[in-house]
């Protein structure tokens, strides 16, 4: 299903390059092509909330994009449906929450093939970056982990907390 016609679908420039596996796409595309893909209707709502995410460096409460959908997009929509459509794109691995605050951020490295996740989070700014990098020393702590402790790691994000150049 398109989405309505009153509702103009534009999509970003394509995002920096991040590395060998990165199809250029932009968040905003990705995401789209995400729930087209697994069947999920492309409504005002989900794309108006893409947009609301794609357009900010710093993580976003459920209640911030509620009232950025209401105020900014002018979309009617209650607070019940942005939590539904989050865990939607939670599932699709469009988002990932930022801790300790749970806030939500847009996946900048779904691009890559096998993407693994590691945000760094400043604690001055609260601007959230989502880097891509060498895994391979990280998989060795996880076969570590997986021989030592019986523990089989399924899912893994990594947030490191700290000071942002402009910020020290």
């Amino acid at each position: 299903m398109e989405p309505d016609d009153h509702y103009k679908v534009e999509f970003q420039i394509p995002h920096h390059h991040h590395g060998d596996g990165c199809s250029g796409k932009s968040f905003q595309q990705l995401a789209f092509d995400a729930l087209k893909e697994n069947n999920f209707r492309i409504t005002k709502s989900r794309l108006a909330l893409i947009e609301c995410l794609a357009n900010t460096t710093v993580p976003l409460s459920p209640k911030s994009i509620f009232d950025s959908l209401i105020n900014d997009y002018k979309i009617k929509i209650d607070q019940v449906s942005v939590y539904r459509i989050l865990e939607t794109f939670s599932q699709l691995n469009l988002v990932h929450q930022v801790f300790p605050s749970g806030d939500y951020l847009s996946c900048t490295t779904r691009c890559e093939h096998n993407s693994n996740h590691i945000i760094l989070n400043c604690i001055k700014c609260s601007k959230v970056n989502e880097i891509h990098m060498d895994w391979n020393p990280i998989y060795k702590i996880f076969e570590n982990v997986k021989e030592k402790f019986q523990f089989e790691p399924i899912k893994q994000m990594f947030q490191i907390d700290g000071i942002c150049k402009q910020c020290r």
